[in-house]
Order: C-alpha cells, then structure tokens, then sequence
C-alpha cells in the first residue's frame, strides 16, 4: 500500500482531473471513451438521483459526520454503487463519480455550490480523512474478506 502522503498526493491530482473533466464537459458534449457498453459515471449518478436512490445514503453520510469527516467518508465507501462504478470504469471516471456524489450530498446537506465542495474536497483535512477512512474500510474487508 502507498504512503499516505502518496495517497494524498493522487487523490488530490484526482480531484483537479476531476474539476478538470467537468470544466472540458460544462461546454461541450464529450462521448464515452470506448465504453459503450456500460454506462457511463454521469449516466449512472443521474439515474441514481432521479431514482432517490442517494437519500438513504445521505441520511447515513450526515449521521456519520456527526463522527467526523473520516465516519463520513467510510460511509460513502462501503456503498454498493461506489463499488460497482469502481469495477466497471476507468480510476478517473470513477473519480468524476466520487466527485459527483460529494458535491450532490454537499448540495443537499447545506446547499453549498460545486466550487465550495470542491475547495473541502481539495482541502488537506478532507485528503487526509479520504486516506484514513480508505485504509479503514480496507482493514475492515480485508477481515471480511480475507
């Protein structure tokens, strides 16, 4: 496993590509790269939003941040939706995803604008939460799993 600053570091890169992808997106209509075959991040979150099928998520994600951020975070990791678009598309679209979702439930949880969340996605204390929350539920499965 990478260091934590290492992962750090690429979650950060993540969420600039991320922003990136979005800003390339907001002004023209980009075709999925080849993957025609399964839908793509934003066709899978808005189906998911149309479908109310974050507002459990949500619920839970709020509940934990009552915990902190790293509570917060290890809610949205274990979710089934994460773990499906993770198996089934590229690490930067599903990174678009993570951003996505984050933004929606910041949206939802206190109204904030996709600039605010992506400077508390950037932020080190949510990079830092994001590594340590990540190598709990690791330790967790890895228990379950292995």
């Amino acid at each position: 496993m990478a260091s934590n600053s290492k992962q750090q570091k690429r979650a950060k890169r993540a969420a600039a590509k991320a922003r990136e992808n979005r800003m390339v997106r907001s002004g023209q209509a980009v075709k999925s790269s080849g993957e025609s075959s399964s839908a793509s991040v934003e066709q899978v979150f808005n189906k998911a939003m149309e479908s109310g099928s974050y507002n459990a998520l949500f619920e839970k994600m709020k509940q934990a941040q009552e915990g902190g951020l790293v509570p917060l975070i290890s809610v949205f990791l274990v979710d089934p939706l994460l773990a499906l678009v993770l198996k089934g598309h590229k690490e930067e679209h599903a990174t678009d995803y993570i951003v996505m979702v984050f933004t929606a439930y910041r949206k939802w949880l206190d109204g904030a604008d996709e600039d605010t969340t992506m400077a508390w996605l950037e932020s080190d204390e949510f990079q830092a939460a994001y590594v340590s929350a990540s190598e709990a539920v690791a330790k967790v499965q890895q228990k379950q799993f292995g």
